[in-house]
């Protein structure tokens, strides 16, 4: 029997798709200073703030972070922990100062103004968290400038993308929406770090598996025994063997967080209270305690990259989806609808190949390298994001009304 979603929840999908196609075209991004980020993802968070309230902008926050980690297989890694909370921070932060411009229309606060707030708010929760989470130095702090500038910067391009998007929405007329690019195969845009297998792991099923990695991460940010650390380390390899993925293949995964092990390990080295003291430098005193503190705190991210790692390459997409699923049943208690949580994430897994054939082709009509800075840029990522959107509003009204040509199909037989 076919089964039908509701309208919200179509649409709820289709909005995540696109935001998850904005986030894994940004992770594809050089990003020249460490940390730092445009956040293309958020201009889909404020216009849903604008177009559809904060309901939706907090539900695509939260969904786009989880799915995109499934594909680009951060999920639970140290990167992804931070984006969640600083997301749902952010996106919290942002629907409180909309909601004053709303009630107070002389405040003379815009969207841009809304955008820069959020893009403060998102960055200093993330270096909040890696603080209390990851590396417990007060060193970390020397970044906070540096990440505000950055915020007011890209909070301010983001800002001046979504309102410009806001008024081509407005503006655009009904049939500019009903194109709707072809659906493009959901095998080509599988996650690159999944690997098919019949070992045990692969077999294991995707609620034990979440809750394992879940249950791993409380457990090495709350514990700082070294032996624990290094039992954690030998049963993660032994597994990657079991499952057939390489050592080789578990570190190479450092890469995206190269910058996030250096601080770590660095900090504590470098700026340290130890007493016994093995070189100096200067004014710097490299001690003992220092480098076995900034080890502990390395091999703490270490540990949770290797596990994400794991969990992506031995679980496909659908039973990631479903071990989420299962895994958040309990709220249902609380009146969350867990059911409509996994109809949006397995429709917007499915939604993504077409949105991400739109941002190729716009890509590919524009040549980067003739970009000359943000007077450029800024009208491409309009243009971009304004796409993706109609586009979604497009195959909403299609499904909606029936359109569809397999619902055509099915009439004929």
């Amino acid at each position: 029997m076919e089964q039908h979603t509701d309208t919200k929840t179509r649409r709820l999908a289709l909005l995540v798709a696109v935001a998850c196609v904005l986030q894994i075209a940004e992770s594809l991004l050089p990003h020249p200073i460490p940390g730092l980020r445009l956040g293309l993802a958020n201009t889909l968070t404020l216009i849903a703030l604008v177009t559809y309230g904060f309901g939706y902008a907090l539900q695509i926050t939260i969904l786009r972070t989880i799915l995109s980690s499934f594909i680009i297989g951060t999920f639970m890694a140290p990167g992804f922990i931070l984006s969640f909370s600083a997301g749902i921070a952010s996106t919290l932060v942002m629907g409180a100062v909309y909601w004053v411009v709303l009630s107070l229309p002389r405040t003379r606060l815009s969207i841009v103004s809304v955008s820069v707030v959020g893009a403060i708010a998102h960055n200093t929760v993330q270096l909040l968290l890696a603080y209390i989470l990851l590396v417990r130095h007060p060193g970390i702090f020397i970044f906070y400038p540096w990440l505000v500038i950055g915020a007011v910067v890209t909070g301010w391009v983001t800002g001046i993308v979504a309102g410009n998007v806001c008024l081509r929405i407005r503006d655009a007329h009904a049939e500019e929406a009903g194109t709707v690019h072809a659906t493009g195969d959901i095998g080509s845009f599988s996650p690159r770090d999944y690997a098919p297998g019949e070992s045990v792991l692969h077999r294991t099923p995707s609620v034990v598996k979440v809750a394992a990695i879940v249950v791993l991460a409380i457990v090495v940010l709350v514990f700082t025994e070294t032996r624990l650390y290094i039992g954690i380390l030998i049963a993660l390899l032994a597994l990657g063997a079991v499952s057939g993925a390489s050592p080789v293949y578990l570190l190479s995964r450092m890469r995206r967080y190269l910058f996030l092990l250096a601080v770590a390990f660095l900090l504590p080295v470098l700026f340290n209270d130890g007493a016994e003291v093995i070189v100096r430098i200067g004014a710097v005193r490299i001690t003992r305690e220092g480098i076995l503190t900034g080890a502990l705190y390395a091999t703490r991210i270490l540990l949770l990259m290797m596990a994400s790692a794991l969990w992506v390459r031995t679980t496909s997409p659908a039973d990631m989806t479903h071990g989420v699923t299962k895994l958040l049943s309990p709220l249902r208690v609380f009146g969350i609808p867990v059911h409509d949580v996994a109809a949006v994430l397995s429709e917007a897994w499915l939604a993504i190949p077409t949105f991400w054939e739109t941002v190729v082709d716009t890509f590919r009509v524009r040549n980067l390298k003739k970009l000359r800075g943000v007077r450029d840029f800024v009208p491409l990522l309009t243009d971009l994001i304004a796409a993706l959107y109609l586009e979604s509003a497009g195959a909403d009204a299609r499904v909606a009304g029936g359109g569809g040509s397999a619902d055509r199909s099915t009439q004929h037989k």
